[in-house]
């Protein structure tokens, strides 16, 4: 059985389906549109500033990462992800985004760390174990031109500009013209491979934005504890902005509790995300009385992890057996007052 399923999603973006976790990366109607939707335009404000720090948790394929480099493209990412293969197969994967500046840009930073060979190798794997229709034929170019040139990062040599000069001259003439906006852009991508509780606890840095795109809390919520929320807020400031798209109410609850202004992200009307600073003019839709209710039910207990390496199964047994002796009203007996 392949680790992945891939998908191609309603806005000709590919998305991948975990067949070990049993869980999606990526909505149907969109991957490439969920990230804009779900995490950069909450997030919008932010990026009007000349230099932006990002921590991606979760990077997985980098749509949030790519959708960020496509609005601002002067930005420093901290991206923790668990599974490398992920990260590799990023810079690849047919995205939908009209220029390939923001996969140059993370296949620069990849080679800091993995050699041309040995990309080009895995992407031909897995090429083979799907169809090349998931994947980005420029790019899987450009790598096997990398490859056979013999490239070297050096980054001392400025090689984001060299390598975009490479790309929109050899490999993709069509996109010549977005050579001149692109020599003077550097991304800065940190990919820390490793359990994101590990990770986090080991970087000193200050992020202005925090993407939180772990799997589905009822899936796996190690990385929706109160206690790592807790840890993720010592890395943000007092005008931080964390989003989400989940809105689950104890992840709501847990920010909650740590002091969060904590608010509601809407695509179309609908509540589909959440955002949450400790600056409360930042959110524009903050949690009504309904929402603050229900924080207060058995539905809003807190997943907890005080030492930071609890299983997943761990956590949910300990939550259930909370909510077996807790003495706040259901969420169907909360549902039944909201009626009346």
């Amino acid at each position: 059985m392949n680790k992945f399923d891939f998908i191609l999603t309603e806005d000709n973006s590919v998305g991948l389906f975990n067949n070990e976790v049993k869980d999606i990366y990526h909505s149907k109607y969109g991957a490439l549109t969920e990230a804009n939707q779900k995490f950069i335009e909450p997030s919008f404000c932010f990026f009007e500033k000349d230099e932006l720090n990002i921590l991606d948790i979760c990077y997985g394929i980098g749509y949030n990462t790519k959708a960020a480099i496509n609005t601002n493209k002067n930005l420093k990412i901290d991206a923790l992800e668990f599974d490398e293969d992920l990260i590799l197969l990023s810079p690849f994967i047919k995205d939908g985004i009209k220029d390939n500046y923001a996969c140059i840009s993370i296949l620069n930073n990849i080679l800091k760390f993995k050699e041309p060979d040995f990309i080009y190798n895995f992407i031909i794997e897995q090429i083979s174990k799907s169809s090349i229709e998931f994947f980005d034929e420029n790019m899987v170019g450009f790598i096997k031109f990398l490859k056979e040139k013999g490239y070297i990062n050096n980054p001392m040599d400025g090689n984001n500009s060299f390598l975009h000069n490479i790309y929109y001259n050899y490999i993709s003439v069509n996109n010549k013209y977005d050579l001149k906006s692109n020599n003077n852009n550097d991304i800065a991508i940190n990919y820390y491979i490793d359990d994101a509780r590990i990770s986090l606890k080991s970087l000193n840095n200050t992020y202005d934005i925090v993407f939180l795109d772990a799997f589905s809390p009822q899936k796996d919520p190690t990385l929706w504890t109160i206690d790592f929320l807790s840890l993720i807020k010592q890395h943000m400031n007092t005008n931080s902005v964390l989003v989400s798209y989940s809105k689950s109410t104890p992840f709501r609850n847990a920010l909650h509790k740590l002091n969060f202004n904590v608010g509601k992200t809407f695509i179309d009307g609908i509540d589909m995300g959440t955002i949450a600073s400790l600056d409360k003019n930042i959110i524009i839709n903050p949690l009504n009385d309904y929402d603050l209710e229900l924080l207060n039910t058995r539905s809003g207990i807190t997943y907890k992890d005080f030492n930071l390496s609890l299983s997943g199964d761990e956590i949910l047994k300990n939550r259930e057996i909370e909510q077996n002796n807790s003495n706040l009203i259901s969420h169907t007996q909360f549902l039944k007052k909201y009626k009346k």
